[in-house]
């Protein structure tokens, strides 16, 4: 496993790798299924605003790489919130603006969240994916699970965001419990708040 630390830079040609990932692991997300109707443009959208959220964390949080490049868990400190701004330091915000409609819809459907709820102490995964054509091997689980190992030694607590009943389900057999819960309702979105017992 592939460990790349805060400080510590991945190449833009690795987060445009793993962004592209992402886009096709996130395209049915219920966040960007409501913020973006049509799933060819939705694949497309989500590669570029999962390539704003790589970029942001990159130099600023934990990676975990799977050792063939096949899953990624990121870990962010709860309390380090994504602004509008971050969007305008990514290299592909020129898209995002040109799509600003999407992107407001999306952020929207994200604002109900509230990081308070976990202590100041708290990574999230933010987010954790793997290549659709290696799902079902417990690669996930190995990064998630592996990487709590190592940054509980460094005091760490974890949490998590999720919007999906399934991926809520996954989670809880990893002992995640919730804590909160928040809605869209414009969106029918539901955010569990998780935290590691």
């Amino acid at each position: 496993m592939r460990i790349v630390k805060p400080g510590e830079k991945l190449t833009q040609k690795e987060l445009r790798y793993f962004a592209k990932m992402a886009g096709e692991a996130y395209v049915n997300d219920p966040v960007h299924s409501y913020a973006t109707k049509d799933p060819a443009q939705r694949k497309k959208f989500v590669y570029h605003f999962m390539m704003e959220r790589l970029h942001t964390s990159n130099g600023e949080d934990w990676f975990y790489i799977d050792d063939e490049n096949r899953g990624v868990c990121v870990w962010r400190k709860a309390w380090n919130e994504y602004t509008a701004l971050d969007f305008l330091k990514c290299p592909d915000w020129l898209y995002l603006y040109f799509l600003f409609p999407r992107t407001l819809r999306t952020l929207a459907a994200y604002k109900p969240l509230d990081v308070k709820v976990f202590d100041e102490n708290c990574l999230l995964i933010s987010p954790v994916f793997v290549d659709p054509g290696h799902w079902g091997k417990g690669i996930a689980t190995e990064l998630i699970t592996k990487s709590m190992e190592e940054l509980s030694a460094l005091g760490y607590t974890f949490g998590l965001e999720a919007q999906d009943e399934k991926n809520k389900r996954f989670y809880e057999k990893l002992g995640f419990e919730t804590v909160s819960t928040a809605r869209y309702e414009k969106g029918d979105i539901t955010h569990w708040m998780m935290v590691k017992k």
